[in-house]
């Protein structure tokens, strides 16, 4: 599932935007499979970074909070 690919890239290769999800695994609501992987207990996080002049959200597992 996304939820699944989202989990693993964030374990494994760290922080994701949305166009990057989008392209990697095809979500296009890289915050509501977020929000999905908090249900299940996943500390997810989100911090806003500026991207070619946009703001965007960079979605990561939160060390701190597991």
């Amino acid at each position: 599932s996304q939820c699944s690919q989202l989990f693993v890239h964030m374990q494994d290769r760290g922080p994701i935007t949305p166009l990057e999800a989008f392209r990697l695994y095809g979500t296009l609501a890289l915050h509501s499979r977020a929000a999905e992987l908090r249900e299940r207990g996943i500390p997810v996080k989100c911090e806003l970074v500026e991207v070619n002049g946009k703001r965007v959200g960079r979605y990561s597992i939160d060390r701190a909070g597991a």
